[in-house]
């Protein structure tokens, strides 16, 4: 697609500049539209930055660069460091900026809570939830980082199933293992290297047995059993293609066990805790059974861990904001609606604030088809004209005298008027002063955080 050289009329707003938020600034962008990113980070990566390991090299740099190409257009204005709810109300971005359509691609960046009554005492001692334990493993080498610092002890138990939960008790694995080669033997071997080649390779390679590391393994506690965890995904909803994805999960799994030496344990939900001398100490967990897809408690039959840390990877749901609705944890859409957010005329949401799910080909895919549903049923020249007469409606409610001239520049416009144009102009031009923010590749370049493979090249 080629950009247009002439607007269309409508301005669109989005919440969030990642996976799917660049998708969609990106699909609009190229048909004409402006749009101003909004995104509460200094960079628009989302969980790219601060949610996948910092191993995960080649694919980080891939997506960072897919989304640098997406938002550096000059049909987009980026708009850092702002977070809806907080730095901006959000009901006075929907009535009062002058958008005619926003879309809500903040993701899921709020940890669900741990599902144990008074749990919550222990959170950033004994308890950790995965989204700050990976923005603490991914950027603790930066020198300017003064975020919560965390030391991975012993008996770490991650209760999850995902990749994400891989992910965590990898990190725990190769923290401890890394600390105690160094201590115990003198061995100073990278997070790199360890991640690559494993564990138990690396142990051969300079000949030392586990238990000389002192090291109690870390759990991974699932709720269903190894063939259930979502590691591969069916190519289709056929019952032989859903079996073999199930058997390659059930193999993959047992890969990790090998290479990474962790403990996992199936069939079991966390049910209370034992604390001492107010730490918590051990886990209290009720074994389940798996009766017609769904998990079943069986009655009486419990058994503990003891830990010394608990670190909680059982999955993220969008921050709630302040003008907009909820059920339980969900944004709440409209009926039958699968990106249209309920209470709004022109308030959408795409990607993982509305699918839960982080998979990144699955956000880009969503972005992308519910961005062009959007963009062919909502932001045409009629409903343009619809939201037109609905905004010059609250205008004459706040400044009747000046209805007059806005009308008659309403009268024939191919875009939008300027009043409404120079509204969002100077306010974003405001918010960019104040940050220093010129351009955006200027603005990337200057925010880029220091990589740990580069200071390890060193």
């Amino acid at each position: 697609m080629t950009t247009k050289t002439a607007y269309k009329k409508h301005y669109v707003a989005i919440i969030g500049g990642s996976i799917s938020g660049s998708e969609a600034a990106k699909i609009l962008a190229e048909n004409g539209f402006r749009v101003v990113v909004f995104e509460m980070n200094k960079l628009p990566y989302g969980k790219i930055e601060d949610g996948l390991p910092n191993w995960h090299i080649n694919l980080r740099n891939r997506q960072i660069k897919e989304i640098d190409s997406k938002l550096d257009h000059p049909n987009i204005k980026f708009v850092p460091n702002t977070k809806i709810g907080k730095e901006i109300d959000f009901l006075d971005l929907a009535t009062n900026w002058g958008f005619s359509a926003i879309i809500l691609a903040n993701g899921a960046w709020q940890d669900r809570n741990m599902p144990i009554l008074n749990i919550e005492k222990f959170i950033d001692k004994e308890l950790i939830y995965q989204n700050s334990f990976i923005y603490w493993f991914n950027h603790k080498h930066e020198p300017d980082y003064s975020g919560i610092n965390y030391v991975v002890k012993n008996n770490t138990v991650v209760i999850g199933g995902g990749l994400a939960s891989l992910d965590v008790v990898k990190v725990v694995m190769i923290e401890l293992v890394k600390k105690q080669l160094l201590i115990k033997k003198g061995i100073d071997v990278d997070l790199f290297t360890l991640e690559k080649d494993g564990i138990n390779k690396i142990l051969e390679l300079y000949n030392v047995n586990f238990e000389e590391l002192e090291i109690e393994k870390a759990s991974l506690v699932y709720r269903r059993t190894a063939m259930d965890m979502p590691l591969k995904s069916p190519k289709d909803e056929t019952k032989e293609r859903i079996e073999t994805a199930r058997l390659v999960s059930e193999k993959l799994l047992n890969k990790y066990l090998e290479k990474y030496l962790f403990e996992f344990v199936p069939l079991s939900v966390p049910s209370g805790f034992i604390e001492n001398n107010g730490k918590l100490t051990e886990l209290v967990f009720q074994n389940v059974l798996i009766e017609n897809g769904k998990v079943k408690p069986i009655e009486n039959s419990f058994f503990n861990i003891k830990t010394e840390m608990l670190i909680s990877s059982i999955g993220s749901i969008p921050e709630k904001i302040e003008g907009l609705h909820y059920e339980y944890s969900s944004l709440k859409m409209r009926e039958k609606a699968d990106y249209h957010v309920f209470g709004f005329e022109n308030v959408f949401a795409i990607g993982n604030a509305v699918t839960g799910r982080g998979n990144i080909q699955e956000s880009k895919q969503h972005g992308r088809q519910m961005t062009e549903k959007i963009m062919d049923k909502h932001l045409t020249e009629e409903a343009f004209e619809l939201w037109l007469i609905h905004h010059n409606n609250q205008i004459k409610s706040k400044v009747a005298e000046q209805l007059d001239g806005i009308i008659k520049e309403i009268s024939g416009a191919k875009i939008q008027p300027e009043s409404i144009l120079n509204e969002i102009i100077n306010k974003t031009d405001s918010i960019h002063k104040k940050i220093g923010f010129t351009t955006y590749q200027n603005w990337v370049n200057q925010n880029m955080p220091i990589r740990l493979e580069e200071i390890l090249k060193k």
